[in-house]
Formats: structure tokens, C-alpha cells, sequence
């Protein structure tokens, strides 16, 4: 597995890491969906499932942003999801938080230290499309939905 010694991102303006250097950029295509995917480790890079779009810079559809957090150890929990109309916030533990803004297509993730590069690529992957592409289907493995408990039709 291939990976980089990640510099400390200590700035204490930005104590929730919002602003954590993603400086490497790949675009991919996810069936009709154009995805611009920013991350801070190599090993946070789709290599398999997702199609590789040299085209997407022009007619980026969704921008995901992963950043490994070396702060965040443990293995990955089962899903909390909160989710209303606009937004969806997952939480597996301190190993993994996502945020979804789906009126603005915009995913933000942070992954943990000790989720390897095989769990992400056969588990959380598969788990970020199906957010942006089926977020209503994550009704049935929710512990809480805003708005109604998990399966509801509210």
C-alpha cells in the first residue's frame, strides 16, 4: 500500500479540519455521474470500481473531498445516519464522518488511520456512491433519520 507521511495540520484557526490540504485531484465517472475526487493520501484514490473521465474537469457533477485523519484511530463502526432533505451526516465511529450536501453535491469525508486501502475500496467506496446515488435507500440501515425513524415513510 502506498502512502505518504502526512504533514500535522495544526493551525488552531481550524480545529475541525476544514481546510485540510487535499492537493491530489482525480476525475472519475460513476455511470451518468461526472465526480471530481480531492484527497491527501494516495491510498484514498479509487483504483477499481469507478471509470476514469479525462472529460469531467469541464462538467463536474460532484465534488468529494477525502481526507485521512491520522488523529482518528479504530476500526470502522456500524453506520449513524442523520439525514434531511438537503443533508446527510454519517458517523462509524472515530474512524469515519461524512457529510453529504446534496443540493450542492459536495461529499466530505474523513477517514481514520487505521482503515486500510482494501476496506475503503470494497466497503466505504461503494457506501459513497450509494449516498449520492441512493440516498433514500439508506432509510433501512439508519439508526436515526431528522424528520422520522429509519424506514418511514415520513
Amino acid at each position: 500500500m502506498l502512502s505518504f507521511d502526512l504533514p500535522p495540520h495544526l493551525d488552531p484557526r481550524d480545529l475541525l479540519r476544514r481546510f485540510v490540504p487535499t492537493p491530489l485531484k482525480a476525475f472519475y465517472r460513476l455511470g451518468a455521474v461526472h465526480l471530481k475526487i480531492e484527497t491527501n493520501d494516495l491510498g484514498l484514490v479509487p483504483t477499481l470500481m469507478l471509470g476514469v473521465d479525462d472529460h469531467a474537469r469541464s462538467r463536474c457533477e460532484w465534488g468529494w473531498k477525502i481526507a485521512r485523519d491520522p488523529d482518528a484511530p479504530g476500526p470502522l463502526l456500524a453506520p449513524r445516519i442523520l439525514r434531511t432533505e438537503a443533508l446527510s451526516l454519517v458517523e462509524m465511529g472515530i474512524a469515519c464522518l461524512i457529510g453529504v450536501d446534496h443540493e450542492r453535491r459536495e461529499l466530505l469525508a474523513f477517514v481514520g488511520r487505521d482503515i486500510d486501502s482494501s476496506t475503503y475500496q470494497q466497503f466505504l467506496l461503494p457506501f459513497f456512491c450509494r449516498l449520492i446515488m441512493e440516498p433514500s435507500a439508506l432509510h433501512q440501515e439508519a439508526e436515526y433519520v431528522l424528520g422520522g425513524t429509519a424506514g418511514s415513510d415520513d
